[in-house]
């Protein structure tokens, strides 16, 4: 085990950053999480694609990253790709 791994998850959470998985499509941006680690986050992504897949979503890029909760799950997309909430 790192030794330092434990200060890096300390100080990240004191900073209020979790590990999320941001999914983009054509139309909406989402987000899963939190995740207690990048390792969980990926095995669970597959199965978020295969979702939004089934429900006929195409344009899908997915990214496991750190980040602070987001503001809403789910972000509309306009034409331009420009978020709207």
């Amino acid at each position: 085990m790192d030794p330092v791994n434990p200060w890096i998850k300390l100080l990240d959470r004191l900073r209020g950053l979790s590990v999320w998985i941001e999914i983009t499509t054509e139309n909406c941006i989402y987000y899963y999480g939190p995740f207690s680690d990048e390792a969980e986050a990926e095995r669970h992504k597959g199965e978020y694609i295969a979702d939004l897949k089934a429900e006929g979503a195409a344009q899908i890029q997915a990214v496991v990253k750190k980040m602070r909760q987001p503001e809403s799950l789910t972000v509309a997309r306009t034409p331009t790709g420009a978020r709207s909430r």
